[in-house]
């Protein structure tokens, strides 16, 4: 976790958000494809930040820094590690349905991934906001991945057992 290329979610939000104290931060956004380990809601804002249209980000008050940066970025594809199921998923169900109206972003979820163990199943049914998270991760598995779109992919149910690389990271 201490390699180049292993970052906290922390240091990035408070860079991409202009915080004083990480503004020199610089972030390698020189790859294709970043992994998320968890998915919160801040993992899902971290995502969104990084598959978004960067003319759409400039609309909004991200620092200015964190643009120039994400204009360069050769990110195509985000994944997000959870160690929970969809029933389970640490985020909210507004920030996880806001990620479908990105544009020129597809959110991908394996039909695999939303088999529902007895437990999260009786959550489904007990629970009104575990059965939309779960709807709503249905739905994304049943839609089209488009040619030249970015990705925001999920896996749940998974959990790295060790950071690739000698002197960087250089896989999960």
């Amino acid at each position: 976790e201490d390699m180049p290329g292993s970052y906290a979610a922390t240091e990035f939000v408070a860079w991409y958000n202009g915080h004083p104290d990480h503004a020199d931060h610089t972030f390698d956004l020189s790859g294709e494809r970043a992994v998320i380990v968890g998915n919160g809601n801040v993992a899902l804002d971290v995502a969104r930040i990084l598959t978004m249209d960067v003319d759409e980000l400039a609309r909004t008050d991200i620092a200015d820094h964190a643009l120039r940066a994400l204009r360069e970025s050769n990110i195509r594809e985000v994944v997000l590690l959870g160690r929970r199921g969809p029933a389970q998923a640490a985020y909210s169900n507004p920030e996880f349905l806001a990620l479908g109206d990105l544009t020129g972003v597809d959110i991908v979820v394996d039909d695999a991934d939303l088999e529902l163990d007895p437990a999260s199943a009786r959550a489904v049914e007990e629970d009104a906001a575990t059965a939309l998270r779960v709807r709503l991760a249905r739905e994304y598995a049943e839609r089209p991945v488009r040619p030249g779109h970015r990705r925001i992919v999920f896996r749940y149910l998974a959990a790295p057992s060790e950071l690739l690389g000698d002197d960087h990271v250089t896989g999960v």
